[in-house]
C-alpha cells in the first residue's frame, strides 16, 4: 500500500552541548535546514527566576542532539533579545530552512491582546513602557507570515507570576491566546490568562515534562505536547494546563531518523491496539482509567472522547488518584446504572451521594430552541474581544428525549435529492455514553459521534469526528471499524483538523460555525475520504456535512451534502442557551460556553 503520511527524511546526528550566552551550539553534523533559538531569562532585578537558564540550556542541548543549528542566549538585554529574534526570523525565511524552533523561558506579559517577552534589563512602570521596552511576539509572527514550505515552532514557558514585582501590574495575567498562522505551532506553558510556576527543582514544571517527552526519538511533536499537557495538569493539581494552537499541515519529528512509512498491516495493528485499549476503559468510572488511556494514547482515536469524559470528573481529585496509583472509587456508587432501552426515559447523573434521578420524557414540553426552514434564524457566537483569536468553546450540548433533527441530503454529482431524514431522540443514557434516535435505529455518543447507522451498520466504537472542545487549530485522529451490512468489515482512518470559524448557510438558518475537516482512507477497498462538517457550540449536531470519496484511480465516487432543515432542542447546558441579540431573527451563543481553563 502506498504511504498515507509524509515524514521528514531520515538523518543521523551527533549530540553537542550548549555554549555560553550568545553563542551557537552546533552538532557535529548539524542540518542547516533545521534551526533553533533558545532564550533563558532569569536575572531580573525586580523578580528574578530560578530555572529559565537551566531550562533553556537543556532545551538547547536537546535540539543540538537532534541535529539543529542552535543559537543559545541567556539573560538578554532588550538589544540582545531583539538581535537574536531578528537573526532567527532571517534564518527561518531562508529558502533552505524547513524547520525552525524558538524556545523562550522567562517572564512574559500581555497588553491589549498582544504578548510581550521581557528582557532582563528593563524596568516597567506603565503600559506604555511595557509596549515600548519589551519585545512584541506578534511582530515576529507577522514577519514570518506567509512563509512557505517550512514549519515554525514556538514554545513559550513565559507565564510566571508577578513579572514586575511591586511595579506596574498588567490588568490581565499570563499571555493572550493567539491563533497560529499557517504552518506554525505555538505551545504555551499554561492556559491563556493563567500563570505558571517557576518550579522547585532544576527545571520548571512545564519544561521538565517537555524535555522528557521530546527526548522520545520516535514521538510526533504534537503527541509529545499532549503528554506534556496531561503530566503538567496532574503535577499542578489542575492549576496549570498547557495549551497549543497549531496550523501544521504535516507531522513534525524533532528526531526524524527513524520515521518511515507504515504498511497497511502496521496501520491495522495500530488501530487494533487502540481499539483494545479503548474497550478496556470505555465503561470506566475512575479518573485513573481515563488518564492511563490518554498517557499511552495521547493522539488515540478516542482521545477527544476520553478528554470529554475526564472533564466531567472533579479536577482536584485527578492528581491524587493518579499519584496514588489506585483507582478513585469514591463516586462510583453514585453513578447512574444503565436502564432498559424499553424504558425510553432521560437519565440524569446526580451529585455524589444523591440518588439517581430519572425524569419522564419531555416529548410534550415546548423546546427551548427551534430552528425551521420556514423561518430561518441567524445564530452567532458572542464576539470575542481578542482580535487575534477565534476563541475556545466547549460544546455546551445536552441531548434530551424529545429533541428532533431533520436533514436533507443531496447528491452533488448531479443526481439531486438523496433523502430527507428525521431523527427523534428516544433515549439518553449518560452512564453508557449512549444516545438513541428513532428507537435505536441510530445511535450516537454524548458528543454526537455516530455509533450506528440503519443502513451502514454498527461501528465498533464511536466515530470521533466531533472534538471535546471547539478551537481553531485543534487536531486529532478518528478511526473505527464499521461492520457494513452491504460490503462487510471496513476500517476508516481520518486525520481531523478544526480549520476555521466561519458563516455557513443551510435551510434552517445561517450559523457561525467551526469548520472541521477530516482526510483519510477506507480499507480494504482503498477509498480516499474527505469529510467536512460545521459544528456550532450549543447545538447537538452538525449543521452541514460534506462527504467526498475517490477510488484508487482518483475518480470521484461519491459527493454528498447533508444540511440541517429543522431542529428542536429541549435544553442546553447551563449558561449556553442562545439568547436574543437585539436584531430580529438572530440568536447569540454566549461566551459562558467557553471552555474552562
Amino acid at each position: 500500500m502506498t504511504t498515507r503520511r509524509t515524514v521528514l527524511k531520515a538523518m543521523s546526528v551527533a549530540s553537542a552541548g550548549v555554549a555560553t550566552a550568545g553563542s551557537r551550539a552546533q552538532a557535529a553534523s548539524a542540518d542547516p535546514t533545521r534551526i533553533g533559538l533558545v532564550v533563558g531569562n532569569a536575572a531580573y532585578a525586580a523578580a528574578p527566576l530560578a530555572n529559565p537558564r537551566h531550562d533553556a540550556a537543556a532545551m538547547g542541548d536537546l535540539l543540538a542532539s537532534a541535529g539543529f543549528d542552535v543559537d543559545a542566549r541567556f539573560d538578554t538585554t532588550r538589544a540582545e533579545l531583539l538581535a537574536a529574534v531578528d537573526s532567527f526570523a532571517e534564518a527561518a525565511l531562508r529558502p533552505a530552512t524547513r524547520l525552525a524552533v524558538f524556545y523562550y523561558a522567562g517572564h512574559g506579559a500581555q497588553l491589549e491582546w498582544r504578548n510581550y517577552l521581557l528582557p532582563t534589563d528593563v524596568t516597567v512602570r506603565s503600559a506604555e513602557e511595557l509596549r515600548r521596552k519589551c519585545v512584541d511576539l506578534g511582530t515576529v509572527f507577522e514577519r514570518l507570515a506567509g512563509s512557505k514550505h517550512r514549519h515554525l515552532i514556538f514554545i513559550l514557558d513565559a507565564c510566571r507570576d508577578n513579572p514586575f514585582a511591586s511595579g506596574y501590574q498588567p490588568t490581565q495575567k499570563g499571555l493572550s491566546q493567539f491563533d497560529a498562522p499557517a504552518g506554525t505551532l505555538i505551545a504555551f506553558s499554561t492556559s491563556p490568562g493563567r500563570v505558571a510556576g517557576d518550579g522547585v527543582g532544576r527545571h520548571g514544571l512545564y519544561t521538565q515534562h517537555l524535555l522528557l517527552e521530546l527526548s522520545n526519538r520516535s514521538a510526533r511533536l504534537e503527541d509529545a505536547l499532549k503528554r506534556v499537557r496531561l503530566s503538567v495538569r496532574l503535577g499542578s493539581n489542575g492549576r496549570q494546563v498547557p495549551w497549543e494552537s497549531t496550523s501544521l499541515e504535516s507531522d513534525v519529528f524533532l528526531f526524524p531518523d527513524t520515521a518511515r512509512a507504515r504498511t497497511a498491516d502496521e496501520l491495522e495493528r495500530e488501530l487494533a491496539a487502540d481499539l483494545t485499549a479503548w474497550r478496556q476503559v470505555r465503561d470506566a468510572r475512575t479518573q485513573a482509567d481515563w488518564l492511563q488511556y490518554l498517557r499511552h494514547h495521547p493522539n488515540g482515536r478516542f482521545a477527544e472522547i476520553a478528554q470529554a469524559r475526564l472533564a466531567t470528573l472533579p479536577p482536584a481529585a485527578e492528581p491524587a488518584a493518579a499519584a496514588a496509583g489506585t483507582p478513585d472509587t469514591s463516586a462510583s456508587s453514585s453513578l447512574p446504572t444503565p436502564m432498559a432501552a424499553a424504558a425510553r426515559v432521560f437519565i440524569e447523573a446526580s451529585d455524589p451521594g444523591a440518588d439517581t434521578q430519572v425524569s419522564a420524557p419531555r416529548l410534550n414540553e415546548a423546546p427551548r430552541l427551534v430552528l425551521d426552514a420556514d423561518s430561518p434564524l441567524t445564530v452567532r457566537l458572542e464576539r470575542d474581544a481578542n482580535p487575534y483569536s477565534a476563541g475556545r468553546f466547549a460544546l455546551g450540548r445536552r441531548f434530551s428525549v424529545g429533541d428532533r433533527y431533520e436533514y436533507r441530503g443531496s447528491d452533488e454529482l448531479g443526481n439531486g435529492l438523496i433523502a430527507s431524514v428525521q431523527l427523534d431522540v428516544t433515549l439518553v443514557d449518560p452512564s453508557r455514553d449512549r444516545v438513541e434516535m428513532n428507537d435505536g435505529q441510530w445511535v450516537f455518543d454524548l458528543l454526537g459521534n455516530r455509533v450506528r447507522h440503519p443502513q451502514l451498520g454498527e461501528n465498533d466504537v464511536p466515530q470521533q469526528l466531533i472534538p471535546a472542545e471547539l478551537q481553531v487549530g485543534r487536531k486529532w485522529k478518528a478511526g473505527w471499524v464499521r461492520n457494513d451490512r452491504r460490503t462487510g468489515r471496513q476500517i476508516i482512518e481520518l486525520d481531523c483538523h478544526t480549520e476555521a470559524l466561519e458563516d455557513i448557510a443551510v435551510p434552517a438558518g445561517t450559523f457561525q460555525a467551526f469548520r472541521i475537516r477530516g482526510r483519510g482512507w477506507k480499507e480494504p477497498d482503498g477509498i480516499a475520504l474527505a469529510w467536512v462538517h460545521w459544528v456550532v457550540p450549543g447545538l447537538n449536531v452538525s449543521v452541514r456535512v460534506d462527504i467526498l470519496s475517490r477510488n484508487r484511480r482518483g475518480v470521484v465516487v461519491t459527493r454528498e451534502r447533508w444540511e440541517l432543515v429543522r431542529a428542536a432542542q429541549q435544553e442546553h447546558e447551563q449558561g449556553c442557551a442562545p439568547r436574543p441579540s437585539g436584531t430580529p431573527g438572530t440568536l447569540v451563543i454566549g461566551r459562558s460556553c467557553a471552555a474552562p481553563t
